[in-house]
């Protein structure tokens, strides 16, 4: 039997890698026969995970930072902080007690990566990668350092792992692509059929992300503020929340769109709005893999998404799975924006059957399939 436990807190729940770890741990639960998970619920963060399907132990008994609110910069890192000197000595108990034989780690990752490198254990320590990786001075000597006591490094796309290979931090052996378990089919089709809380009485664009300089909202919003013809048939709406939110409705009140471009806030339920778009549109600075971009393919909606690093032009492939544009060219994304509303339904028809062929990468059975031939 072996054990495997993952490591995971965060403070934003608009974050993909949680659907990430999510996943993995039900297709290892699913699957695996001679697999054992936990979910170390570090201060309260996956308290709403149903304990009955996955196991978790709570590292921080105190609750007080869940319920206190951390938006901007210098509130979040105050809790980063907080989270590191709470953690670091129960996290350190649990792993000289329990030895598991793995510990995943996805977010947060210097508290794990610290303990090992200044201590040894029988776990074996294997960094997923989330987000296409910003190597600071930090995270690079970090890595370096650590290197040596990681077994393995899970990159969520080719290119991820290729840019890797080229920083030779870590062993040729120690990089392996897995892509994210993104599709749950059941479940996507059961909360497809759910009623919108906002409806529009005409055919929108859709753009869900967190309201921060990586999701890039501001280019979508420039280019309909400039070109509005485009919003005389259609509705450009924006799912999420984050620290630009004001500057992005102050950008549409003063160009008197708010009846156009509409931002709705965080919704947890998003596929009832992704199945009934027009299409999705993805600015993004970077995504790795880009999971709304996966999940409206799997719903048989068309994407159109910006050629950042790495995942989306790995998904659509040259066309051939959707729309891509140079990431900030408005030119571009105008042409593509047309080709894609004049495009003939037999060519479009195309796209969506290979988008969907595509999405067989980012199943749960799939990751099982993947991650456990490296656990097993």
């Amino acid at each position: 039997m072996k054990t495997i436990y993952f490591w995971s807190p965060h403070i934003d729940p608009q974050v993909a890698t949680l659907k990430s770890v999510y996943n993995s741990l039900n297709s290892l639960n699913t699957y695996g026969k001679n697999i054992q998970t936990l979910l170390i619920n570090v201060f309260g963060e996956w308290d709403w995970v149903d304990s009955k399907s996955i196991r978790k132990i709570d590292l921080i008994l105190n609750r007080q930072l869940i319920k206190r609110k951390f938006k901007g910069y210098l509130k979040s890192r105050f809790l980063y902080f907080s989270i590191f000197f709470l953690s670091y000595e129960p996290l350190k108990k649990i792993l000289r007690k329990d030895e598991p034989d793995y510990l995943i780690i996805h977010l947060i990752t210097s508290i794990p990566i610290l303990l090992f490198l200044f201590n040894n254990f029988k776990t074996k320590l294997i960094l997923r990668i989330s987000g296409f990786p910003k190597l600071n001075i930090f995270r690079y000597l970090l890595w370096k350092a650590i290197s040596k006591k990681i077994k393995y490094v899970i990159c969520p796309t080719h290119e991820t792992k290729e840019f890797l290979k080229k920083k030779k931090i870590f062993q040729d052996h120690q990089l392996i692509f897995i892509p994210d378990p993104i599709i749950q089919i059941k479940k996507i089709n059961t909360l497809k059929k759910q009623p919108l809380k906002f409806t529009s009485s005409r055919p929108y664009f859709l753009s869900i992300g967190r309201f921060t300089k990586q999701k890039n909202h501001i280019f979508l919003i420039d280019f309909f503020v400039k070109n509005f013809h485009y919003l005389d048939n259609f509705d450009f709406l924006i799912i999420g929340e984050g620290e630009l939110e004001n500057s992005y409705r102050q950008i549409i009140d003063k160009a008197n769109l708010k009846n156009k471009i509409k931002i709705l806030g965080y919704e947890r339920n998003i596929f009832n709005y992704i199945y009934n778009a027009k299409c999705i549109i993805s600015s993004s600075l970077w995504e790795d893999p880009g999971f709304v971009m996966v999940e409206a393919a799997s719903l048989g909606i068309p994407i159109i998404s910006s050629d950042c690093p790495s995942g989306p032009k790995e998904f659509i492939d040259n066309d051939k799975n959707g729309f891509i544009y140079k990431l900030n060219d408005e030119k571009v994304f105008n042409t593509v924006l047309d080709s894609f509303l004049n495009i003939s339904d037999k060519e479009l028809l195309k796209k969506l059957k290979n988008a969907k062929k595509k999405c067989k990468l980012y199943s749960n059975f799939n990751n099982y399939k993947k991650l456990s031939k490296i656990l097993i």
